[in-house]
C-alpha cells in the first residue's frame, strides 16, 4: 500500500513540475520576443495590423 501512494506522490510532483517549467519557458521566451504594439509606436502604429 504505501508503494502506491509513493508513486501517485511522485506522479503528482512530476505534472506540477512539468506544468510550471513550461509557465516558466514561456514567460522567459515572451521576454525574448517583446516587441512595442501599437499603441506605442504612435501614429506609425496604425500600418502594424495590416503587416
Amino acid at each position: 500500500m504505501p508503494v502506491i501512494i509513493n508513486v501517485i506522490f511522485t506522479t503528482i510532483a512530476i505534472l506540477v513540475s512539468v506544468a510550471f517549467f513550461t509557465l516558466l519557458e514561456r514567460k522567459l521566451l515572451s521576454y525574448i520576443q517583446i516587441r512595442k504594439g501599437p499603441n506605442k509606436t504612435s501614429i506609425m502604429g496604425i500600418l502594424q495590423p495590416f503587416s
